[in-house]
Protein backbone atom coordinates (compact mmCIF):
# COMPACT_ATOMS: atom_id res chain seq x y z
CA UNK A 1 0.00 0.00 0.00
CA UNK A 2 1.71 3.33 -0.96
CA UNK A 3 2.17 5.85 1.63
CA UNK A 4 -0.72 8.47 2.01
CA UNK A 5 0.57 11.66 0.53
CA UNK A 6 -2.53 13.53 0.39
CA UNK A 7 -4.16 14.57 3.57
CA UNK A 8 -8.25 16.04 3.45
CA UNK A 9 -8.87 18.24 6.46
CA UNK A 10 -12.66 18.04 6.45
CA UNK A 11 -15.88 18.21 8.59
CA UNK A 12 -18.30 20.56 10.01
CA UNK A 13 -18.00 24.61 9.17
CA UNK A 14 -16.75 26.62 11.84
CA UNK A 15 -14.73 23.55 13.88
CA UNK A 16 -11.33 25.22 13.17
CA UNK A 17 -10.62 23.19 10.27
CA UNK A 18 -8.21 25.17 8.41
CA UNK A 19 -6.87 26.32 11.88
CA UNK A 20 -5.91 22.91 12.85
CA UNK A 21 -4.92 21.99 9.31
CA UNK A 22 -2.33 24.66 9.22
CA UNK A 23 -0.45 23.92 12.74
CA UNK A 24 -0.66 20.25 11.85
CA UNK A 25 1.14 21.39 8.31
CA UNK A 26 3.51 23.71 9.89
CA UNK A 27 4.79 21.14 12.40
CA UNK A 28 4.83 17.92 10.07
CA UNK A 29 5.94 20.06 6.35
CA UNK A 30 3.08 19.44 4.82
CA UNK A 31 2.16 22.43 1.71
CA UNK A 32 -0.92 23.54 1.14
CA UNK A 33 -3.03 23.13 -1.96
CA UNK A 34 -4.82 26.51 -2.90
CA UNK A 35 -8.46 25.87 -3.57
CA UNK A 36 -10.07 28.41 -6.23
CA UNK A 37 -13.09 30.42 -5.18
CA UNK A 38 -15.70 32.88 -7.32
CA UNK A 39 -16.32 34.14 -3.64
CA UNK A 40 -15.06 37.38 -2.60
CA UNK A 41 -12.60 37.76 -0.17
CA UNK A 42 -13.97 38.68 3.44
CA UNK A 43 -11.36 41.10 3.43
CA UNK A 44 -11.32 42.77 -0.19
CA UNK A 45 -8.66 45.20 1.16
CA UNK A 46 -5.98 42.21 2.15
CA UNK A 47 -7.33 39.18 1.03
CA UNK A 48 -6.16 36.18 2.53
CA UNK A 49 -3.67 33.53 1.08
CA UNK A 50 -5.91 30.55 1.42
CA UNK A 51 -7.79 30.83 -1.86
CA UNK A 52 -7.06 31.47 -5.55
CA UNK A 53 -9.87 34.33 -5.65
CA UNK A 54 -10.81 34.56 -9.34
CA UNK A 55 -14.16 35.77 -11.47
CA UNK A 56 -16.93 33.06 -12.28
CA UNK A 57 -16.20 33.64 -15.95
CA UNK A 58 -12.23 32.48 -15.52
CA UNK A 59 -13.61 29.29 -12.95
CA UNK A 60 -16.05 28.09 -16.21
CA UNK A 61 -13.64 28.49 -18.98
CA UNK A 62 -11.25 26.49 -16.71
CA UNK A 63 -13.50 24.08 -15.53
CA UNK A 64 -14.84 23.64 -19.51
CA UNK A 65 -11.13 23.33 -20.44
CA UNK A 66 -10.80 20.12 -17.37
CA UNK A 67 -8.36 21.60 -15.32
CA UNK A 68 -10.03 21.27 -12.08
CA UNK A 69 -9.38 17.96 -9.79
CA UNK A 70 -12.49 18.47 -8.18
CA UNK A 71 -14.92 21.29 -7.83
CA UNK A 72 -18.06 22.67 -5.83
CA UNK A 73 -20.75 24.60 -5.74
CA UNK A 74 -21.26 26.47 -2.21
CA UNK A 75 -23.71 28.52 -1.16
CA UNK A 76 -23.67 29.79 -4.88
CA UNK A 77 -19.64 30.61 -5.18
CA UNK A 78 -17.62 27.72 -6.90
CA UNK A 79 -14.17 26.26 -5.35
CA UNK A 80 -12.24 24.10 -7.20
CA UNK A 81 -8.71 22.20 -6.73
CA UNK A 82 -6.45 22.85 -9.80
CA UNK A 83 -5.49 19.84 -11.24
CA UNK A 84 -1.79 21.00 -12.30
CA UNK A 85 -1.14 22.36 -9.30
CA UNK A 86 -2.15 19.38 -7.05
CA UNK A 87 -0.51 17.32 -9.24
CA UNK A 88 3.32 19.35 -9.53
CA UNK A 89 3.09 19.21 -5.68
CA UNK A 90 3.26 15.47 -5.94
CA UNK A 91 5.59 14.76 -8.37
CA UNK A 92 7.47 16.69 -6.22
CA UNK A 93 7.27 13.58 -3.34
CA UNK A 94 5.88 16.40 -1.38
CA UNK A 95 2.94 15.54 1.32
CA UNK A 96 0.17 18.28 0.87
CA UNK A 97 -2.94 18.93 2.86
CA UNK A 98 -6.02 20.56 1.36
CA UNK A 99 -9.27 21.52 3.23
CA UNK A 100 -12.38 20.82 1.25
CA UNK A 101 -16.02 19.89 1.96
CA UNK A 102 -16.99 16.16 1.72
CA UNK A 103 -17.99 16.61 -1.85
CA UNK A 104 -14.23 17.52 -2.56
CA UNK A 105 -12.77 14.80 -0.26
CA UNK A 106 -14.68 12.03 -2.47
CA UNK A 107 -13.65 13.59 -5.60
CA UNK A 108 -9.86 13.04 -4.71
CA UNK A 109 -10.39 9.73 -3.05
CA UNK A 110 -11.72 8.86 -6.12
CA UNK A 111 -8.59 9.89 -8.31
CA UNK A 112 -5.94 9.20 -6.19
CA UNK A 113 -7.26 6.15 -3.86
CA UNK A 114 -5.43 5.12 -0.52
CA UNK A 115 -3.10 7.78 -1.02
CA UNK A 116 -5.69 10.42 0.22
CA UNK A 117 -6.32 10.50 3.80
CA UNK A 118 -9.60 12.56 5.27
CA UNK A 119 -9.11 13.93 8.63
CA UNK A 120 -12.57 14.86 9.85
CA UNK A 121 -12.92 17.98 12.24
CA UNK A 122 -15.93 19.01 14.20
CA UNK A 123 -17.37 20.61 17.51
CA UNK A 124 -20.73 20.84 18.53
CA UNK A 125 -23.33 23.42 17.08
CA UNK A 126 -23.35 25.47 19.98
CA UNK A 127 -19.50 25.61 20.10
CA UNK A 128 -19.85 26.44 16.30
CA UNK A 129 -22.36 29.44 17.15
CA UNK A 130 -19.83 30.98 19.95
CA UNK A 131 -16.85 30.62 17.97
CA UNK A 132 -18.20 32.68 14.97
CA UNK A 133 -20.31 35.39 17.09
CA UNK A 134 -17.17 35.46 19.28
CA UNK A 135 -15.32 36.41 16.07
CA UNK A 136 -18.13 39.23 14.48
CA UNK A 137 -19.30 36.96 11.79
CA UNK A 138 -22.64 38.55 10.67
CA UNK A 139 -25.65 36.83 11.77
CA UNK A 140 -26.39 35.61 8.26
CA UNK A 141 -23.56 33.51 7.49
CA UNK A 142 -23.60 31.99 11.55
CA UNK A 143 -27.05 30.74 10.33
CA UNK A 144 -25.23 29.32 6.99
CA UNK A 145 -23.06 27.57 8.88
CA UNK A 146 -25.71 25.72 11.26
CA UNK A 147 -27.90 25.33 8.09
CA UNK A 148 -25.42 22.52 6.62
CA UNK A 149 -24.10 21.42 9.93
CA UNK A 150 -26.06 18.03 10.28
CA UNK A 151 -25.41 16.88 6.76
CA UNK A 152 -22.19 18.12 7.15
CA UNK A 153 -21.41 15.60 10.58
CA UNK A 154 -22.53 12.91 8.89
CA UNK A 155 -19.63 12.27 7.01
CA UNK A 156 -17.61 11.37 10.04
CA UNK A 157 -18.41 8.01 9.21
CA UNK A 158 -17.13 7.95 6.00
CA UNK A 159 -13.00 9.34 6.97
CA UNK A 160 -10.06 8.12 8.08
CA UNK A 161 -9.85 9.82 11.53
CA UNK A 162 -12.64 11.98 13.68
CA UNK A 163 -11.40 14.83 15.75
CA UNK A 164 -13.21 17.15 18.25
CA UNK A 165 -11.65 20.11 18.17
CA UNK A 166 -12.60 21.86 21.47
CA UNK A 167 -8.90 22.53 21.92
CA UNK A 168 -6.81 23.56 18.95
CA UNK A 169 -3.35 22.68 20.08
CA UNK A 170 -4.51 19.34 21.47
CA UNK A 171 -6.30 18.19 18.45
CA UNK A 172 -3.30 18.80 16.54
CA UNK A 173 -1.20 17.10 18.69
CA UNK A 174 -3.92 14.30 18.40
CA UNK A 175 -3.45 14.17 14.89
CA UNK A 176 0.07 14.13 14.75
CA UNK A 177 -0.13 10.89 16.46
CA UNK A 178 -2.43 9.62 14.42
CA UNK A 179 -0.97 10.05 11.20
CA UNK A 180 2.73 9.03 12.20
CA UNK A 181 1.48 5.79 12.97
Amino acid sequence: MPAPSIYVFTGTSGSGRKTVARKVADGLGWTAVRSCTTRMPRNPANPDGDYHYVTRDQFDLWESEGKFAQTADIDGNRYGVLRHELETMLAGDRTVYLVLNRAGADALVKLFGERVVRIFIYVDKTTVRERLESKGTPFDVVERYLDHYSEEVTYRGKCEHVFENVNADRTVELIKQAVAR
